[in-house]
């Protein structure tokens, strides 16, 4: 199974290398929205043995709402909900896409025309020896398309607002808390942002799994191109 992972890995790492050297920025989720995002945590009902996940917490900190595949709306897309936070003294990160709900729908990517719906991060997290995944139900006006320029206008008449959701594998969703997206909004050339739940995980969750391994070996020859923004600007978040 090593071996099988080594492979897969190198040639995700040399195929999305190569598409972001050719889209000159990032093969995926090429534009963005970033907002700010206040989490209010209280907790699921069975506890899981992460703080994250069973204790109140409000923690502060950025969301970046995208397309994935940057295919002209109304063409449906994988919409991309990733969020960033500082806790206990580190940042940590969650990427969530549009899947279903349901225990084999949380396993498949789901393109969409709108923003509102179901977001999960498709693979599992470790606590002690456990596994679940984590997701979010995002509320928004059902006809706001899925476009940034619609989403930067939403924004404009108050916060946003979605639940945060905790299952395991084929279990049933619990909430655990919300977000609260709010303006300003930001555009990534005015705030360029990569994500990474690898190398900025959450404390008390480990991304498990070897999909998780050869995600991280995607990422990161991914981001070795940087975005016109990042040669632009030089803060990097």
């Amino acid at each position: 199974m090593r071996w099988c992972t080594s492979l897969v890995r190198s040639g995700l790492a040399v195929t999305f290398g190569a598409a972001a050297r050719l889209r000159r920025g990032r093969p995926l989720h090429p534009s963005g929205l970033i907002l700010r995002a206040r989490l209010r945590l209280h907790g699921t009902p069975r506890p899981w043995g992460a703080r994250f996940l069973d204790q109140p917490l409000t923690l502060q900190g950025i969301a970046r709402l995208s397309r994935s595949t940057g295919v002209p709306p109304p063409l449906p897309d994988i919409l991309g909900l990733a969020l960033r936070w500082e806790q206990e003294g580190e940042t940590a990160d969650l990427l969530l896409a549009t899947t279903g709900h349901t225990a084999l729908g949380r396993r498949v990517l789901r393109p969409s025309t709108r923003w509102t719906g179901m977001y999960g991060s498709l693979f599992p997290y470790q606590v002690g020896e456990r596994r679940l995944l984590l997701g979010a139900l995002l509320h928004l006006p059902a006809g706001l398309p899925a476009t940034i320029d619609a989403l930067a206008r939403a924004v404009e008449h108050g916060p946003l607002r979605a639940e945060l959701l905790a299952a395991g594998p084929g279990g049933p969703w619990s909430l655990f808390g919300q977000v609260e997206l709010s303006g300003p909004a930001a555009g990534d050339a005015e705030l360029p942002t990569r994500f990474s739940p690898l190398r900025r995980p959450i404390p008390g969750l480990r991304p498990a799994g070897w999909l998780n391994e050869v995600r991280d070996a995607a990422y990161v020859a991914a981001q070795r191109t940087p975005d016109p923004a990042d040669r632009a600007v030089t803060r990097a978040v």
